[in-house]
């Protein structure tokens, strides 16, 4: 008897353990959308739909990519450093060609960004790492439309890579042109400003730089996560400014 209630309280215990576990480590998704491309609209309000549901457990980013302005509507969110990103990713998951909405989760899997079913089924099961590297936003500060971020980690050699992202929370866009022409485009947890980190101290200090068409009304997060190599992302960090 003594032997069943011990393993019981183990059991107990280490669910417990996973339990916080799963709470510390939130879930990141990078949408890889275009205010061109007509199959992006759906994969969009997804994301802003999980995020309500999974609140903090969830960390949404939202990247517009450029190779759809071609068409006739320059999406205002897109960059080539974004589409670089998401070629970066075509190549370790082995895939001929990018394509919009790519929803990736953790770095290490990705989906048709409107696939609700196939996404929920991530969310929903067990695939986090099992050794943080206690990456932390110590401190941030707005000078101008620079943003300066405090950071450190705990571990600097479990992670070879550290990534910081700038988001503002939602943009309503009148589409005039292109595959979405005259529609009103809701976009959400945008990201406007990156910069990867190879090398880094245990304590560090960045600055990102806003784009000039950031107003003072627009909510804004910085997004910190780490990656390993051939894993994926190992620990992410969010924070409104």
């Amino acid at each position: 008897m003594m032997r069943t209630s011990h393993k019981l309280l183990l059991l107990f215990t280490l669910l417990l353990q996973t339990a916080l576990y799963a709470q510390n480590m939130p879930t990141v998704i990078e949408l890889f959308t275009s205010q061109g491309c007509s199959s992006c609209p759906p994969a969009d309000a997804l994301l802003e739909e999980i995020k309500n549901e999974y609140g903090d457990n969830v960390i949404a980013l939202s990247y517009h990519v450029d190779y759809w302005d071609y068409i006739g509507w320059k999406d205002p969110f897109a960059t080539k450093g974004f589409t670089q990103k998401q070629y970066a990713y075509a190549e370790k998951f082995r895939s001929r060609s990018v394509y919009t909405p790519q929803a990736v989760i953790n770095g290490r899997s990705h989906y048709t960004g409107s696939d609700k079913s196939a996404i929920y089924k991530v969310l929903n099961s067990d695939h986090k790492i099992a050794k943080p590297v206690s990456l932390t936003i110590s401190k941030t500060t707005l000078q101008g439309n620079l943003i300066a971020i405090d950071y450190t980690v705990a571990d600097t050699n479990t992670a070879n890579e550290l990534t910081f992202a700038i988001t503002i929370r939602e943009k309503v866009t009148q589409v005039k042109r292109g595959e979405n022409r005259n529609r009103t485009l809701k976009n959400t947890h945008i990201v406007v400003a990156e910069q990867t980190l190879n090398r880094y101290a245990t304590n560090g200090k960045l600055l990102l730089q806003l784009p000039d068409w950031i107003k003072e009304k627009d909510q804004l997060s910085i997004v910190a996560y780490a990656t390993k190599a051939n894993v994926g992302i190992i620990d992410a960090v969010t924070t409104t400014l």
